[in-house]
């Protein structure tokens, strides 16, 4: 018995070696293949990703060559060169160039204009641009929002730009956090000139690398979690990932690794072309494959975590060694071994997942307790009779109490009777209607009076119905907007005083029209955005008059047909000098409109509702103010007697319910005398 037992194990032994032995090569085989099948798919995605990224190069550097070889863009530059900037502005090449160079970049997408429309005494760095610039590197003309030559450009045209060509950069991160990439190409002399080959200037075009780029990166025809593509370039400090790595969290030109190590990244940039296995910037096993991207110093590299790759092959393996063990196991056995070593391992998955469970606790706890502790808006949740039930570390500390002593207090000890009274009635309405709600409130604590704009959210903490305030701070946000609107209503004043200076026969005109087209406006109940454009378009509407000569603002003699032309052109003036200029509501169109009447007998015969309300009153109390202020070739009208040309028309060129208001306002809201 003992000899048959020795003999079946041993007979086992061998069947089992066997049988391990046929696995792992079935497996190395399957593996083989998968690796055979992962070089020929990435491949595949590499060269449609490289080619899509070299035809966007291609695309992107040929209408910069054909501006830089255009005659008469090398033939200006070259008349330049030599002048300074004020000799430049007399010349007429200039405003060609800039015509030429703003035509450029709206046609090939160089212009930003998400950061075009700002305060005009901010410095803005705009993430696409255009410029034009001579031998020296000096503007010449540009987009809106031109950064400074920095080191990337200074260094391709240093060591890579050469004469006929476009050369792209490095990629680098400006001042707005986004990655930019440049294209630059050198601008020779003309022949006739004896500037043939020389080097009289630079085009160089800046184009947002995150909008155009990176996105040809992201369409994979293969849906694997760790398939990820990126761009590869050489800087000084080593070898730099150009774009956002995905797995790693890492923004674009925040990863550097060893330039001569064996890392994937380093074998991909030195040998594109190859099919690599090695270790990633995350010490992970991958296949990767890369590419040089045409007429850059950018290489891609596309890669797969090895495990993902070969995870069936793996898998298959595990399996059939794992049905290999039990068979033999089954052998071997008893059913009650058997039964014990089901329940073995059924006690193990169980320790494990409860093991996974506690770490994953922890962590979500160590997560929330970070939060808390740094979160700078303050948060607190109350239950059904207004009680703390929880208060976060920003709010305990400004109404200086420990959260933990903070439980089932009052909302009224906590705050104070004046806030709570303040709060109590938006929590009540919250758990009425079991819907968000937000408001700004202005709150004093520990002597500092600030604005907060107050979130309200319905919620079960636990099993308690509850309500979650979120206190927002916005006093700073508030300060800066108050600045804004002083800074806007100095810049309007100092517009007003040049109208004045220049027609003195209008001064305050604008103060007059606006302070009674505002009245007019209170008397209609008109909503606060109309209101505010309507003021701003008052303050403005005389703006065309800088461009009129004095002469004619001022004459007292019968004006000429050719000179009234030019005073009539007055609206088209104000159109040029603001048309540039985003207003929140329809300020311009406003203004454009204010020599317009209902029966189409204005300037372009727009008539009825195709006026605007806001150029409805502008019109009326325009031509008012016009008539009761004294004039070059005639004096000022009585109030009463410009109300009375004013009645007559109302209906026929003005708006009665204007009309109307305008009747209210002069009789009980305006003196005229002080005016």
């Amino acid at each position: 018995m003992k000899r048959i037992l020795t003999t079946g194990f041993i007979s086992l032994t061998l069947i089992f070696m066997i049988c391990m032995l046929l696995i792992n090569r079935f497996t190395e085989n399957q593996q083989t293949q998968s690796i055979q099948h992962w070089q020929t798919t990435l491949s595949a995605l590499a060269d449609n990703q490289s080619l899509s990224a070299t035809r966007w190069m291609f695309s992107t550097e040929a209408p910069l060559k054909e501006i830089a070889d255009n005659n008469s863009v090398r033939l200006y530059l070259q008349r330049l060169t030599g002048k300074t900037s004020a000799e430049q502005e007399k010349t007429a090449q200039i405003d060609y160039l800039r015509n030429l160079i703003i035509a450029a970049a709206n046609r090939e997408g160089y212009t930003d204009k998400t950061r075009s429309s700002v305060n005009a005494n901010l410095r803005v760095i705009a993430n696409s641009s255009l410029a034009l610039y001579d031998a020296n590197l000096k503007p010449i003309a540009g987009t809106p929002g031109l950064a400074p030559i920095n080191k990337e450009i200074h260094d391709t045209i240093k060591s890579s730009l050469s004469v006929g060509t476009v050369a792209a950069t490095h990629i680098w991160m400006n001042e707005n956090q986004t990655s930019q990439i440049a294209f630059v190409s050198a601008i020779t002399g003309l022949p006739q000139f004896g500037a043939e080959g020389k080097i009289i200037g630079y085009l160089v075009g800046i184009k947002n690398a995150e909008k155009e780029l990176y996105s040809l990166l992201r369409n994979y025809s293969v849906e694997l979690q760790s398939l990820e593509s990126a761009l590869l370039q050489r800087k000084d400090e080593g070898l730099v990932y150009a774009s956002p790595l995905r797995q790693d969290k890492s923004s674009a030109l925040a990863k550097v690794i060893p330039m001569n190590g064996q890392s994937a990244a380093a074998l991909a940039f030195n040998a594109p072309g190859q099919f690599i296995q090695a270790k990633d910037y995350r010490g992970i096993d991958v296949l990767a494959v890369s590419r040089n991207i045409a007429s850059t110093n950018l290489k891609l590299i596309i890669k797969v975590d090895r495990n993902d790759a070969l995870g069936q092959s793996a898998e298959e393996q595990a399996n059939l060694q794992m049905m290999l063990v039990l068979g033999t196991l089954a052998l071997l056995a008893m059913l009650v071994a058997a039964g014990w070593y089901g329940h073995l391992l059924k006690e193990q998955k169980s320790n494990e997942e409860l093991r996974t469970t506690a770490l994953a606790l922890k962590e979500k706890t160590s997560l929330l307790d970070a939060i808390n502790n740094n979160v700078t808006d303050m948060v607190m949740i109350v239950d059904t009779d207004i009680n703390l039930v929880f208060i976060n570390h920003a709010l305990a500390s400004k109404v200086s109490i420990n959260p933990e002593d903070s439980e089932g207090k009052n909302l009224n000890s906590v705050l104070g009777s004046h806030y709570a009274e303040q709060l109590s009635p938006l929590i009540k309405e919250c758990f009425e209607s079991q819907k968000d709600g937000s408001y700004k409130r202005s709150l004093e604590l520990q002597g500092t009076l600030s604005t907060f704009v107050i979130s309200l959210v319905p919620m079960l903490y636990g099993d308690t119905a509850s309500v979650m305030l979120h206190f927002h701070d916005i006093t700073l946000i508030e300060q800066h907007q108050k600045r804004q609107t002083q800074l806007l209503r100095q810049i309007m004043q100092s517009l007003m005083n040049a109208i004045d200076l220049h027609d003195p026969y209008s001064a305050n005109h604008s103060q007059k029209t606006a302070k009674i087209a505002l009245a007019v406006a209170d008397a209609m109940a008109l909503e606060e955005n109309d209101r505010a454009s309507l003021e701003i378009a008052a303050n403005l509407c005389n703006l065309g008059k800088l461009s009129i000569p004095q002469s004619l603002l001022t004459k007292t003699e019968p004006l000429t047909d050719q000179e009234r032309e030019v005073v009539q052109n007055e609206v088209q003036h104000t159109r040029e000098i603001l048309q540039n200029i985003e207003f929140d509501g329809p300020v311009l169109e406003t203004i454009l409109q204010k020599h317009e009447y209902l029966d189409g007998s204005g300037s372009n015969g727009i008539s009825g509702d195709e006026l605007l309300l806001n150029s409805r009153i502008l019109t009326t109390v325009n031509d008012f103010v016009a008539m009761i202020s004294p004039r070059a070739y005639r004096e000022s009208l009585p109030v009463e007697t410009a109300l009375a040309i004013i009645l007559k028309d109302a209906g026929k060129r003005y708006d009665r319910q204007v009309v109307a208001s305008l009747f209210h306002v002069a009789e009980n809201k305006i003196d005229f005398d002080i005016l």
